[in-house]
């Protein structure tokens, strides 16, 4: 038998074997040789490696935890694979992005995430522990500002999209300005672009992306409510109406493909196993009324308050609450199709109170490495 060394095997061989190697080790892995180091960092394994942890998705807990005495605001990740039972930990990745408390934490995109503290806005690799600091924005102090995440597939570039508010002397007299940030692969410092947004209008919500669009609760400049919309390659807003039972102040979630908006509060399921939401036809532009009852739901989450997160790549319906008290973790799933509802216990979690974040189907990235 003829001992084959990695550096002797094909460069496809070598892709395919770093493609399954945990990202903790692929830091590791960059030391040992230039050759290695140039193979992770380049675009082609870049892709790879993101369709390999496509394949095992994650569910990804941000936990906003702060210690008052002194005041340390600090951003804990914490990832599990999706499909285990129980759901075990991967590790705590502990990171202090701000010396403010978190204001918003975006939804993953292709394994980065973006966090906005007060004036202050990071893209972050969970999994690598690693972030880029956005250069500042400047912004009277007080004033309001609104930040989404999206990623234009054609050019391979994140971008951030910023809303801020300026007074013009009179506090009556507001005017907004809509500033762009691009990150691509390489390292090279970019900086805000004004852009210009015919719709006047102010974001109320966090926003969802999906399809390279992002979607997002506003108020036009009339008061009227809309779900506005924004192009992540063309950079162009769109207004999409809504119905007079919808507020735009409710959550947007993905729901089998298609934006929908549920009522945060009238739709939390506690002693409820039945919630509605507003599900948007994409061919027809309307707004249908949709029901989802569950059967044997209390029996399932304990009388927690769970709340709908989305459908994830399963096409099952995710629920997962928004605060924990220092008791057992736990998620589910919901299956539309055969009723089948699903608890997923999560070990290792921290027995603290804390906010949670909870998103569903993040992969793991070699982006920022």
């Amino acid at each position: 038998m003829v001992n084959t060394s990695f550096e002797t095997l094909p460069r496809h061989m070598q892709m395919e074997i770093l493609s399954r190697v945990p990202l903790k080790f692929l830091m590791k892995f960059m030391c040992v040789s230039k050759k290695w180091a140039s193979i992770i960092r380049g675009e082609e394994f870049r892709e790879d490696y993101l369709f390999q942890s496509m394949k095992r998705p994650r569910v990804l807990f941000v936990i906003d935890h702060r210690e008052y005495l002194p005041i340390k605001p600090e951003a804990f990740f914490h990832s599990v694979y999706q499909e285990d039972q129980p759901l075990l930990l991967s590790g705590k990745q502990r990171m202090r992005t701000f010396e403010t408390p978190l204001v918003q934490v975006f939804q993953p995109i292709r394994g980065l995430i973006c966090q906005q503290g007060y004036g202050k806005i990071v893209i972050c690799n969970p999994g690598l522990k690693k972030f880029r600091s956005l250069p500042q924005i400047k912004v009277h102090k007080g004033a309001p500002m609104r930040t989404f995440f999206g990623y234009d597939e054609d050019k391979d570039v994140f971008k951030v999209l910023c809303i801020t508010w300026l007074r013009n002397g009179k506090r009556s007299e507001v005017s907004k300005e809509y500033l762009v940030y691009t990150m691509g692969s390489d390292e090279e410092s970019s900086s805000w672009r004004l852009i210009t947004c015919e719709h006047d209008h102010a974001p109320v919500t966090e926003g969802l992306f999906k399809g390279g669009v992002l979607y997002y609760g506003a108020k036009s400049n009339n008061g009227k409510s809309v779900v506005m919309s924004f192009n992540v390659n063309s950079e162009d807003f769109s207004v999409i109406e809504l119905e007079v039972e919808i507020s735009p102040y409710w959550r947007l979630v993905n729901y089998k493909g298609d934006i929908a908006l549920m009522n945060n509060i009238e739709d939390s399921l506690y002693h409820s196993r039945e919630f509605e939401m507003w599900v948007r036809n994409e061919v027809t532009g309307n707004w249908d009324r949709t029901s989802i009852k569950i059967s044997h739901w209390n029996g399932t989450v304990d009388g927690k308050t769970f709340y709908f997160k989305g459908t994830i790549g399963t096409k099952e319906l995710a629920f997962a609450p928004d605060y924990w008290f220092g008791e057992q973790h736990f998620v589910s799933y919901y299956d539309t199709e055969t009723k089948n509802l699903r608890r997923f216990d999560i070990e290792g979690m921290v027995d603290q109170d804390d906010f949670v974040r909870t998103f569903f189907d993040h992969v793991d990235s070699t982006w920022l490495i």
